[in-house]
């Protein structure tokens, strides 16, 4: 996601996700990452108290201690209070703490799901287009209000019928996953009962549970909701999504961690939950202060100095300054959830020629980036989406050979003047596959110009043209990159680089074949695990055969924490929640 999962939303018709670090027009609803499971594997599947982190999960070697406060550094501050209204990781990461969903994923994994605020996985309709949940009773929301069946109605009717002004721009996981009011393929949300609700679809769906496993989908207290005024056309006349009034006023949920105050590009502060409804769960640290730093020299800079105890994201070529301090630890995340790419229009000559594509696959020297950028932190990309990914398989894709490279060129058919590129690399950014734009540029830009190509470069802001200009296909070529939102294909394949619009594909690649479409469209209405495999694996293939974008490599970006820290379970996707983190001191 762009969700900064990137940053913040764009203009009108995209949106940014920064989790991630690409950019899209607003999509048709998700493609799906995984089947519909059967009523019988619902009804067989966990009843875990809990998708936060379980005692069981935690990294601690001692009995863990209670009390005291985890100042953490972000890059880049919380957007909005409300999380149905933001894009961003940055907000996604302080609102999961508070705000929980019917179901989530398994504490260290990217797609692993069990229940929260539903006692179990759903049933699911034979046909796929029903899924009836049974709540968890005796659940309070942070106001002390009930938690209850007409509360998910609520949450679930508020979005899908969001008034125009806000769908696109800021219910932007909502308009991706269902879309909104008639066009939406979430046909009804009803309360059976004070604990049955029911939802029901248009077309089968596959990636239902998975997508709504984000704090994007998260049940907020109806009473808070409707008090703070958050429906406003105008979030900034919002006092519920600025975040006026502290604890049970705005961002109430009903998770571990409570909404206590925020101080706009200074910190947001969450404090323990003290009647948290999962007590076996419940919050070592008495609260948490979130602190927004520049970029990732400055959040381990703070580190180093104490003013922090924990760092969402460093720079892979500092893991030995940390490691080298007794006082530091490095945190692994496990497995990689994002892609990092060289995306192409394929509207733009060159390449708009196999030929020339392939041959710029084989030109890059892709380990070599990895070994100075990344530490050794990654791995080669050998698909348009991480191993992680639920139905991946390797796609043999072109790897390092100038000879070929040269070849390829040789035979294109394409004129000499054909071959001077314009390359776009992004300013004022470090994303976690994407550590040191300029750098990665020039090292790309150099395996380009030894096998023929001329390079010129241009660069844009981030969030002051490049996200958006890219979006649109105003880059004949440039870097980009995703954190996944769940590690599902569509999520990769879809909600990051390929959706269709229609029958028009995305406009920033120009790229999006009828068999294409017609296999994303298999795997969204899959009803069955074999499948949507089928169908996902067809897609794949499809991709290795036109190579339209380059991957270049799967990044496990670190984190890093005082010593002192403990018990924090890390994910590949950075969704990670802090009740079972404590401080050994």
């Amino acid at each position: 996601m762009t969700r900064t999962r990137f940053g913040a939303l764009v203009a009108a018709t995209m949106i940014v996700v920064a989790a991630c670090g690409g950019s899209s027009a607003t999509p048709a609803p998700s493609a799906a990452s995984s089947a519909a499971p059967s009523s019988a594997a619902s009804t067989a599947a966990s009843t875990a108290p809990s998708t936060a982190p379980s005692a069981a999960a935690s990294a601690a070697a001692s009995t863990p201690k209670d009390g005291g406060t985890l100042v953490a550094g972000l890059p880049g501050d919380m957007v909005l209070a409300d999380p149905s209204l933001v894009s961003d990781s940055n907000s996604s990461e302080i609102e999961g703490q508070v705000i929980q969903g019917l179901v989530g994923l398994k504490p260290g994994t990217n797609s692993e799901l069990v229940p929260v605020l539903a006692s179990a996985l759903p049933t699911v309709s034979a046909d796929g287009l029903t899924y009836t949940f049974t709540l968890r009773q005796g659940v309070k929301f942070h106001d002390g209000t009930d938690f209850n069946a007409d509360a998910v109605v609520y949450n679930y009717t508020r979005q899908l019928n969001a008034p125009k002004s806000l769908q696109n721009d800021y219910n932007y996981y909502f308009g991706a996953v269902f879309g909104f009011g008639a066009d939406s393929n979430l046909a009804s949300v009803t309360a059976t009962d004070a604990s049955t609700v029911v939802f029901k679809l248009k077309t089968p769906q596959s990636n239902f549970l998975l997508a709504t496993t984000l704090p994007q989908f998260g049940i907020q207290s109806p009473t808070a909701l409707k008090a703070g005024d958050a429906d406003n056309p105008d979030p900034s006349k919002s006092p519920y999504a600025q975040g006026q009034g502290g604890t049970g006023k705005s961002m109430v949920g009903t998770g571990p961690f409570m909404f206590k105050e925020w101080v706009p590009n200074d910190h947001v502060t969450l404090v323990k939950n003290p009647n948290y409804w999962d007590t076996a769960n419940a919050a070592h640290l008495d609260a948490i202060t979130f602190k927004p730093y520049a970029d990732q020299t400055a959040e381990l800079n703070a580190l180093q100095a104490g003013d922090i105890d924990w760092a969402q994201t460093i720079s892979p070529t500092d893991v030995k300054t940390v490691q080298s301090d007794s006082s530091l630890q490095v945190i692994d995340r496990g497995q990689s959830c994002n892609e990092f790419h060289l995306s192409l229009n394929d509207a733009d000559k060159p390449f708009d020629n196999l030929q020339i594509r392939q041959a710029i696959g084989y030109a890059l020297n892709k380990q070599s980036y990895i070994d100075a950028f990344y530490a050794g932190m990654a791995k080669v990309a050998d698909n348009f989406m991480p191993p992680s990914t639920e139905f991946y398989k390797p796609l043999n894709l072109p790897t390092y050979d100038p000879a070929k490279a040269k070849s390829l060129i040789a035979s294109s058919g394409v004129p000499a003047s054909q071959l001077n590129l314009t390359f776009y690399y992004p300013s004022d950014v470090s994303r976690p596959y994407m550590p040191d734009p300029k750098g990665l540029a020039e090292a790309i830009a150099n395996d380009l110009q030894a096998v023929g190509f001329t390079i010129t470069f241009k660069t844009e802001g981030w969030r002051t043209g490049y996200l958006s200009d890219s979006s649109v296909g105003k880059f004949p070529m440039d870097l980009l990159g995703w954190t996944c939102d769940w590690a599902g294909p569509d999520n990769f394949l879809v909600t990051d680089l390929f959706y269709f619009n229609g029958s028009k594909p995305n406009p920033q690649f120009n790229y999006g074949p009828a068999d294409l479409k017609a296999a994303f469209d298999a795997g969204i209405s899959a009803t069955t695990t074999a499948a949507a495999q089928q169908a996902w694996s067809t897609a794949q293939d499809i991709l290795a055969r036109d190579l339209p974008i380059i991957p270049i490599l799967n990044s496990t970006p670190p984190a890093a924490a005082a010593a002192y820290v403990q018990g924090f379970v890390g994910s590949g996707n950075l969704e990670e929640q802090f009740n079972t983190t404590w401080l050994n001191k």
